[in-house]
């Protein structure tokens, strides 16, 4: 293999995040784009969720599936864009690129800059393979992404529309090329950054480490405000004055070195704690998997620079990536419908057994694919109000066709037990939510990269994109491990009951039906304890109820950043576009597990992140 080879030393690119999910914040790229200095913003307008929820849209009228939301703020900035000559990288395209792009460039002209280079991306969209099983043979054929027993082929669905994760050197031809605004699908969540990063500083293909260091930060940047101060647990010292928080930037080095930051006068924060929780979300272990590179992961470092708002991340290593990437087969799985039902007073327990009797008797001979009935929350004793001493009951129903669930069926008879319920019924009175809509099932699965056509596509030429070739065996199983050096719980000296999350923070979220929960301490003797403590078992035991035998657990650990990280295979239900799961995107499993009672030594307790008494 050939050395890796960096270009002479460039001053870092400085890239702005300016959406996180679908539908974000509408004038965060204004503001990212007017208050400070940029050289190109990137977006992440995607997941596996509104993949399908795209499906359902370009279902309902061809022209669709692309993400409105990026082409209503660029309206919005394109002047600003131009004047200041800021690159823009967007996978706002979808299940439809092409006319994703083709908008672009209306807006690009209807505002007299015609002359700004538009390129899309293209490959992506595998729908041709994966709905014909003799195209599948084509590319190798899909295997599941988890299960790779599990055969695309072989699957109980009739794929609708499927994407492969494409990587950066499709967008980096494009910059290379004179782009100026390049337009992506289903790019991997990184790849728009690390595209960038490798076009500033023209790394070549076998740059690995800086490529790590890169796929670290465009990971950190990609959830937007998740980075800047929220969806973080340690909200009690930092509430005050929280509001309209900021987008990130990345500030990317020649070697891959990264300092996560955002403008000055924007609201939020840039701390080491919450960079660490950022860095734990929706990773899958200690190698972080992508289609350019394979990052390990295990010794990054995140610290201070000793500037306000300024965050180093170091330390990621690379090598070459598997052959194949990811690929997301969407599936319409049929139809659901739900209502919520409300319990209040004394009994509750016995009100909910009624109520689930006279559901399942009512329901007994409907052709459902699966009846959920779930509780949620638990009432207080002798409740300041009636809101505080009440729960909730939500009832959902799926059925293969619109008819198995329709009004005679669902809600025709959810009305008639109203006057059969138990003391104090009550429900929401949305009845809209009754009403079937079409939900969509996923396949995720591994595809051989280089068998896909990978192109960039301008107005008058198109470019191919030759793979390089250079790749490692797939990982396989990725390994699970206790720490190496436990130290008895007892030597830390005398506890008392606490939530866990009075002394570790914690952040959770998903990939596709799996579930990952980071953990991690403020100081050494804390993480000492949290190693020896937090074993494979304990998680189990920490999840009570929502264990189950079906659900596998691997466990790792950061020691850099004093980390316990799980991976909980097979546990959301099968993922989000179609649980039945309230958190079908297990955002708030860490949470649930830092509010568990646990035993911890006294001295921990004095400075407690988050307490309950």
């Amino acid at each position: 293999m050939p050395a890796a080879t960096i270009s002479e030393p460039k001053r870092p690119i400085i890239i702005g995040n300016v959406a996180g999910a679908m539908e974000d914040c509408p004038y965060a790229m204004h503001r990212m784009v007017t208050e400070g200095y940029l050289d190109a913003i990137t977006g992440d307008w995607l997941s596996e969720l509104n993949i399908a929820w795209n499906a359902i849209r370009k279902h309902d009228d061809p022209t669709k599936g692309y993400e409105v939301g990026f082409l209503e703020q660029l309206d919005d900035c394109i002047d600003i864009i131009a004047e200041k000559k800021i690159k823009l990288v967007s996978n706002a395209g979808a299940l439809n690129t092409p006319e994703c792009a083709k908008k672009v460039r209306e807006i690009c002209e209807s505002h007299g800059h015609g002359h700004l280079k538009v390129a899309y991306i293209e490959g992506d969209d595998i729908t041709e393979y994966v709905t014909n099983p003799k195209k599948q043979q084509e590319i190798g054929g899909i295997v599941h992404l988890d299960h790779q027993e599990q055969k695309l082929d072989s699957w109980d669905e009739k794929p609708y529309c499927g994407v492969a994760y494409f990587g950066a050197w499709g967008i980096v031809e494009a910059l290379r090329n004179g782009a100026d605004i390049v337009v992506c699908g289903r790019v991997t969540d990184a790849s728009p950054v690390i595209a960038l990063a490798a076009w500033w500083h023209n790394w070549s293909y076998d740059a690995w480490d800086a490529l790590a260091g890169a796929l670290i930060a465009g990971h950190l940047v990609e959830c937007g405000p998740y980075v800047t101060g929220a969806n973080f647990s340690g909200l009690r010292t930092h509430i005050d004055g929280l509001v309209d928080l900021g987008f990130p930037i990345a500030e990317i080095a020649h070697d891959g070195t990264t300092v996560i930051t955002k403008h000055p006068g924007a609201n939020g924060y840039v701390e080491e704690l919450n960079v660490r929780a950022q860095f734990l979300y929706e990773i899958q272990g200690t190698k972080y998997i992508n289609s350019d590179v394979t990052a390990d992961i295990e010794h990054v470092q995140i610290e201070d620079t000793g500037e306000k708002d300024r965050v180093r991340v170091s330390g990621a290593t690379g090598s070459p990536p598997p052959p194949t990437t990811k690929v997301i087969t969407v599936a319409i799985g049929g139809y659901q419908a739900e209502a919520t039902f409300y319990i209040n007073g004394l009994d509750i327990d016995l009100k909910e057994r009624f109520m689930r009797q006279q559901l399942e008797y009512a329901f007994r001979d409907a052709n459902f694919s699966e009846l959920s009935i779930e509780r949620y929350g638990t009432a207080a004793v002798n409740p300041r109000n009636q809101a505080s001493g009440t729960v909730s009951i939500r009832v959902l129903v799926k059925g293969k066709k619109r008819e198995d669930i329709d009004e005679k069926v669902f809600r025709q008879h959810l009305y008639a037990l109203r006057m059969q319920f138990y003391a104090g019924y009550h429900m929401s009175l949305d009845f809209r939510t009754m009403v079937p809509k079409m939900f969509m099932q996923l396949f995720p699965g591994l595809v051989s990269y280089t068998k896909l056509p990978h192109r960039v596509v301008f107005p008058d030429k198109t470019i191919n994109i030759e793979h390089h070739g250079i790749t490692q065996p797939a990982l396989g199983k990725r390994p699970s491990k206790e720490t190496a050096r436990p130290i008895p719980l007892e030597e830390f000296g005398p506890t008392k009951p606490a939530p866990l999350g009075a002394v570790a923070h914690g952040r959770s979220g998903d990939k596709g039906d799996n579930c990952n929960v980071g953990l991690f301490a403020r100081n050494a003797e804390e993480y000492s304890w949290l190693q020896s403590f937090l074993t494979v078992p304990r998680i189990k035991e920490l999840l009570g109820e929502d264990w189950k035998e079906s659900v596998s657990v691997e466990r790792c650990e950061f020691p850099q950043i004093m980390a316990v990280h799980y991976r909980l295979l097979d546990f959301l239900g099968g993922g989000g576009a179609s649980s039945t799961r309230i958190d079908m995107l297990g955002k708030g499993v860490a949470e649930y597990i830092r509010s568990k009672t646990v035993d911890i030594p006294v001295k921990f307790l004095d400075n407690p992140i988050s307490w309950v008494e």
